[in-house]
C-alpha cells in the first residue's frame, strides 16, 4: 500500500513522522503554487505531523495524534538545524582579538605584581612583629627596614617587567547553537452546520529547541515536538476567522517526543527536499496551465473578437485541473 510518509524518527516508546499533505493551488491562483484555503481557493497545503506514543502498549493501547504545519515553517526549522552544525572558528590573528588578548595579558601581569607587592609587605610586617616580641632582639633601624623593603619589592618589580611568553594567536573555536520556539493553535470548524459555541476539533502544536537543560548541561535531545488534540467551543470572528478558548477544551490528548539535532536535521532536510520536488513537478504543471489561461484572457481583453477555442495554442486534450 502506498504511504505518504516523508521522514520519521524513533524515541523511547514513541515515533514521529512527517507526511505529505501538499495541495496545489487552483489554476486561477497558479502563482501561489500551494493551496491557501478559503471558499474560492484550493484547500490549505500542509505537511502533516503524527506522533504515536505506545508507552502503555501497542495497538488499542497506543495514542496517535497529529497536527499540520505550513511549508514555510519547515524551511525555518531547517535553517535552525543548519545553525546547530559544527563549530564557529575565529582567526587568532584577528586585530580585535589580538588587542583584547594583549590587554588581558597586561592585566594579568599587573594583578600578579600587585599581589607580589602585598605579599612582600606582609613578610616585612611579619618580621617586624617577630622582632618586637623578642625582648633580646634589637629593633631594626628605619634605614635597615627601608633597605630590606627595597630589596624585596625590587624582586617583584624585576619579575613583573620580564618579557614573558608572547600573546597567543591561537584560533578561537565556539560551538554553534541556535534555539527556537514555535507555537500554533488550529481550529477545524468545517461544514455549514457549525455555529458559535459548538465543540469542534482543535490542534495545539509546540516545536522548540533548547540547547541547555535547566541544570546547565548541554542536552543530547534539544528538540521537542508536542501536540495536543482536543475539542473546544468555537468562536467566529467578524473577519470570518475562527478561534477557541483554552478553558473550554475537553477530551484532551497529549503526546510529545524529544529529538537530537541529527534526527531533526535529517527529517527537515528530507521534508524541504520533498517540497522542492513537489513544486517542480505537481506545482509546475499548475503554473504552466495558469500562465496559458492568463495569456488567453489578456489576449481576449485586447482583441474582443478573439475566440480562445480557435487559438492554435489551446490544448483540447488538456487534463482535468488538479484539485
Amino acid at each position: 500500500m502506498v504511504n505518504s510518509i516523508i521522514a520519521k524518527a524513533n524515541g523511547r516508546n514513541k515515533v514521529i513522522d512527517f507526511r505529505d499533505g501538499l495541495v496545489p493551488a487552483w489554476t486561477e491562483d497558479y502563482a501561489a503554487l500551494h493551496g491557501t484555503g478559503g471558499k474560492n481557493h484550493a484547500p490549505v497545503s500542509v505537511i502533516k505531523i503524527y506522533i504515536c506514543d505506545y508507552s502503555n502498549g501497542k495497538g488499542d493501547k497506543s495514542l496517535t495524534i497529529n497536527a499540520n504545519i505550513g511549508t514555510d515553517l519547515c524551511e525555518q526549522i531547517f535553517e535552525v538545524c543548519k545553525g546547530n552544525l559544527g563549530s564557529q572558528v575565529v582567526a587568532g590573528d584577528l586585530p580585535e582579538l589580538v588587542d583584547q588578548r594583549s590587554v588581558n595579558h597586561a592585566m594579568i601581569k599587573n594583578v600578579a605584581m600587585n599581589f607580589g607587592i602585598l605579599n612582600k609587605c606582609l613578610t616585612i610586617l611579619g618580621r617586624l612583629a617577630a622582632s618586637a616580641e623578642d625582648d633580646q632582639a634589637k629593633a631594626p633601624s628605619i634605614g635597615l627596614i627601608a633597605k630590606a623593603a627595597s630589596n624585596l619589592l625590587g624582586k617583584v618589580k624585576d619579575k613583573a617587567t620580564e618579557e614573558g611568553p608572547p600573546v597567543s594567536t591561537q584560533p578561537v573555536i565556539i560551538q554553534r547553537h541556535m534555539d527556537f520556539n514555535y507555537a500554533q493553535d488550529r481550529v477545524h470548524a468545517f461544514g455549514s452546520g457549525i455555529k458559535e459555541g459548538d465543540l469542534v476539533p482543535v490542534h495545539r502544536l509546540q516545536i522548540f529547541h533548547q540547547t541547555y537543560r535547566q541544570d546547565g548541561a548541554a542536552s543530547n535531545y534539544p528538540w521537542t515536538v508536542k501536540i495536543i488534540n482536543a475539542k473546544a467551543k468555537v468562536h467566529f470572528q467578524a473577519t470570518g476567522a475562527t478561534s477557541f478558548s483554552s478553558s473550554t477544551m475537553t477530551d484532551v490528548k497529549t503526546a510529545f517526543i524529544q529529538l537530537s539535532d541529527a534526527d531533526m536535521f535529517r527529517i527537515m532536510s528530507r521534508v524541504t527536499h520533498y517540497i522542492n520536488v513537489w513544486e517542480n513537478t505537481i506545482a509546475a504543471e499548475i503554473v504552466r496551465r495558469g500562465r496559458e489561461q492568463r495569456a488567453k484572457e489578456q489576449k481576449a481583453q485586447h482583441n474582443p473578437y478573439f475566440d480562445a477555442s480557435e487559438d492554435d495554442s489551446s490544448n483540447e486534450d488538456e487534463e482535468e485541473q488538479v484539485s
